[in-house]
C-alpha cells in the first residue's frame, strides 16, 4: 500500500476552497471544449476507463456529488441517474450547482472539522472512519485523473484545452 497513514498534515478551509474552485473551473473549462465537438466524437467510446467524454464528465458530476454528501451526512447516497444527465447542457448545469453547493459545505467546515475524522457508512463498505481532508483530497485527484483523460480525449479530436495545471489557475 503507497500512503504515510501516520503523517501529520495541516490543511485549511481557504486551502480546500482554492483547490475546489480550481477544480470546478476546469470541468467548465472541459466543458467549453467538449462543446464545441460533434455529437459522434463526445459521444465516441475510446474502448478503456470510463467511457466516453460524456460518459466520463456524468462519472465525475456522479462521484463529487456522493463524496460532498457523505461528507455532510455520513451517509452515502444514491447514486445519479445517467438519464438525468442526457446532454452536455445537463452536465454544465449539474456541475454548477455541485460548484454551489461545495461551496457551501465548505464554507461551513471549519479548520479543525477539515482535520477530524469522521464515521462514513457505505453499503459496499459499511461504517469506516475516514479523515475528512483525506476525502476532500481524494475528490480533487479523482477529478485530475479524468480530467487528464477528457484533455487527452479532446486533443485527439482537435479541441485541446490547453494548459490545466493548477499554478495557471492561481
Amino acid at each position: 500500500m503507497i500512503g504515510t497513514k501516520g503523517a501529520a498534515t495541516m490543511f485549511t478551509q481557504s486551502q480546500f476552497q482554492t483547490i475546489y474552485n480550481y477544480h470546478f473551473r476546469i470541468s467548465q473549462h472541459l466543458i467549453d471544449c467538449a462543446a464545441k465537438l460533434a455529437e459522434a466524437d463526445y459521444r465516441e467510446n475510446p474502448g478503456y476507463g470510463h467511457g466516453s467524454i460524456h460518459d466520463l464528465l456524468f462519472h465525475l458530476l456522479s462521484a463529487d456529488c456522493i463524496w460532498r454528501v457523505s461528507l455532510a451526512t455520513g451517509v452515502e447516497p444514491a447514486r445519479l441517474r445517467a438519464a438525468d444527465y442526457p446532454d452536455l447542457n445537463s452536465l454544465r448545469h449539474g456541475f454548477e450547482q455541485e460548484h454551489a453547493a461545495w461551496q457551501a459545505l465548505l464554507g461551513r467546515l471549519s479548520d479543525e472539522e477539515i482535520q477530524g475524522s469522521m464515521d462514513f457508512t457505505s453499503a459496499r463498505r459499511g461504517t469506516v472512519t475516514m479523515q475528512r481532508w483525506h476525502i476532500l483530497q481524494h475528490v480533487a485527484f479523482h477529478g485530475m485523473q479524468h480530467y487528464a483523460e477528457i484533455a487527452q480525449l479532446l486533443t485527439v479530436k482537435g479541441q485541446s484545452p490547453g494548459n490545466i495545471d493548477f499554478i495557471y489557475f492561481v
